[in-house]
């Protein structure tokens, strides 16, 4: 079963992102700074990177480039900022796709199943988790 890395530094954030993804049928494993993301990602190296862009320390433009210096996992970035500029930069660093946090829910599950392959998620689930 794929593994998706949760790298957000609002814990209760991580936790909704992390329940969202197991809900659609995937592991999980969360990170509440840039860097512990960069710890787990060189460790357990996970299917799938879900990193927010704004953190303290080490934002999500820096996880993703450090991250390039040793993995090609792919990237989807879960973000409140998730401007027309900032999709621009995220297409150009080659990121899987920039997800708004307010759009998750909705959004999540179709972003991963697209960049792993895998139809484990369910529209279903996410649809009798938001009712």
């Amino acid at each position: 079963m794929p593994v998706i890395l949760v790298v957000d530094d609002n814990p209760q954030m991580a936790e909704l992102i992390q329940e969202l993804v197991q809900l659609a049928g995937y592991e999980t494993e969360v990170a509440y700074s840039g860097l512990e993301g960069l710890d787990k990602a060189r460790d357990g190296m996970p299917d799938l990177i879900l990193v927010d862009l704004m953190m303290p320390e080490m934002n999500g433009w820096e996880v993703y480039q450090q991250l390039r210096e040793f993995s090609s996992i792919p990237v989807i970035f879960v973000t409140a900022y998730d401007s027309p500029q900032n999709k621009a930069k995220a297409q150009q660093l080659g990121a899987a796709a920039m997800i708004s946090k307010e759009k998750a829910p909705i959004e999540l599950a179709q972003q991963i199943q697209l960049v792993l392959g895998s139809e484990v998620g369910t529209q279903k689930k996410y649809k009798e988790y938001l009712h």
